[in-house]
């Protein structure tokens, strides 16, 4: 079944509160000196982030090509590959900056996310939250802060993404929001916290 217009505009809305409020707790763990989570946090945000990036896209799509079944475009979307994909979403998030797009295909950002949730063992070394610096999570932050600042209202201005006086608005306020909460941070100034 094809979403409607407004359904897929409401989407893109809730990925975007969605995405400033991960990023909002992940400041708020990281002043609370919870550097791992305060890092998967960040990570997260960034993948919704550019998960809406997906979704603005393929309305555009739709938009565009009006002689091609909609569904088509959806299918694309809402596959495995695309949507559900940790790294598709980060590499939708990137900016096409080569070294962050490297640092996806091989995983790395990833392995960064889980190994600020979970104890592992690999390489004869055991992998621990705990090891994750104030200076990692603080760099992620700032990126996922960054992208932020770039999407601007792109989650508000609807599925055609028409921005207006109403859609600029409400993205201001969110993102006076995510700015009050990274602005609060105090930047680490040591190798290792």
């Amino acid at each position: 079944m094809i979403p409607s217009k407004k359904t897929l505009a409401r989407l893109k809305e809730e990925i975007h509160i969605n995405a400033i409020h991960l990023f909002r707790d992940g400041c708020t763990l990281f002043k609370n000196k919870s550097y791992s989570s305060a890092n998967a946090l960040a990570i997260l945000s960034l993948e919704e982030l550019g998960k809406l990036e997906m979704v603005d896209h393929i309305c555009d799509d739709i938009s565009l090509n009006p002689e091609h079944d909609p569904q088509e475009f959806l299918n694309s979307l809402f596959s495995r590959s695309m949507f559900f994909s940790h790294k598709n979403k980060q590499s939708w998030a990137s900016d096409f900056n080569r070294n962050r797009l490297r640092s996806i295909k091989e995983g790395i950002l990833d392995r960064d996310k889980q190994d600020s949730l979970y104890v592992g063992y690999s390489n004869r070394r055991i992998r621990s939250p705990r090891h994750i610096s104030s200076n990692k999570a603080y760099i992620q932050l700032a990126i996922s802060f960054n992208k932020i600042k770039e999407v601007g209202d792109l989650g508000f201005n609807g599925f055609d993404c028409w921005s207006d006086e109403q859609s600029m608005e409400r993205a201001k306020q969110y993102h006076l929001m995510a700015e009050k909460a990274f602005s609060s941070l105090t930047k680490p100034t040591k190798r290792r916290s």
